[in-house]
Order: C-alpha cells, then sequence, then structure tokens
C-alpha cells in the first residue's frame, strides 16, 4: 500500500511540474502572411478574373513566375524578367498588398488582398487607375478584379 502512495505521489509532482502545451494555433493565423514569409520564387498556378456571381474565368494571360526580394516583386516568363513593381504587405487575414513602381514608390499601381491557403497563397487585385473601388474580402470579390493563386516554386 505505501508503494502505491509513493508512486501516485511522484506521478502527482510529475504532472504538478510538466510543462503546458503548446497553444493551438488559429485558423486565421494559418491564413496570415506577412512580406517576410512571401520571399522567394512562386510559380502561378492560376489567374482568372472575377465575373457575374462572383465566379471565376481564366484570363489567358499567363506569368510562369513570381520572384519576392525584399520589398520587390518580379514577374518572370521563362526565367527572363517580364515586370517589377515594389510591393507592401500589411494587415491580417487576408492582408492588404499594394504594389508601387520601382522608381516611385508613392504611386499606387495596384491594389488588393492576399491570404496563404494551405500550400498556396492567394491575392485578389486589379490596377489602381480610375478604379476606386476596394476589394472587402475574398467572399465577395469586385467583378473584373484578377485572383492569382501562386504555389512555391523549388
Amino acid at each position: 500500500m505505501r508503494a502505491r502512495l509513493i508512486v501516485a505521489l511522484v506521478v502527482l509532482s510529475a504532472l504538478a511540474f510538466a510543462p503546458a502545451p503548446f497553444p493551438r494555433t488559429k485558423r486565421s493565423d494559418r491564413a496570415e502572411i506577412t512580406l517576410a514569409q512571401f520571399q522567394g520564387l512562386w510559380r502561378a498556378e492560376s489567374f482568372e478574373s472575377v465575373i457575374q456571381n462572383g465566379r471565376q474565368r481564366h484570363t489567358g494571360w499567363e506569368r510562369t513566375q513570381v520572384r519576392v526580394e525584399g520589398d520587390r516583386w518580379t514577374y518572370l516568363e521563362g526565367g527572363s524578367l517580364n515586370a517589377a513593381y515594389r510591393i507592401r504587405i500589411s494587415g491580417s487575414g487576408p492582408a492588404a498588398i499594394e504594389w508601387f513602381k520601382v522608381d516611385d514608390k508613392a504611386a499606387l499601381y495596384m491594389s488588393g488582398l492576399i491570404r496563404r491557403r494551405e500550400d498556396r497563397i492567394e491575392i485578389l487585385f486589379y490596377n489602381v487607375g480610375n478604379n476606386n473601388v476596394r476589394a472587402r474580402s475574398f467572399d465577395d470579390p469586385p467583378l473584373g478584379w484578377w485572383v492569382l493563386t501562386l504555389r512555391r516554386d523549388g
């Protein structure tokens, strides 16, 4: 009987000093993406435009890769430079993403939303031009906006 009591006390004291479990990652945390997490080479899996009732249609426009280094976004076609921009990502789940011309970081060129979906990145965006509409969510995208899906390349 005494041996059982000693074993029970040892087990209880071990449980009292055991480390706490790791906190669970909230679902929204897994969808977040920062500029630091977005670094590297990405392959475009799809590029579509938003049509009636939120449906999407292939644009026919292909960019094979996107490279993000620091705050620079570079489109690559066949490994060669096609276009480059400066980008800014701010906020969370989904975050805002903004593109600026390389030589003029004050002039907003495109804007949108960016989020992580498992091992992919989804970006809902549009050229600002005369359009002052801002996307509020991926669930209700503005008509004519683009949806780019990227997967890490390599």
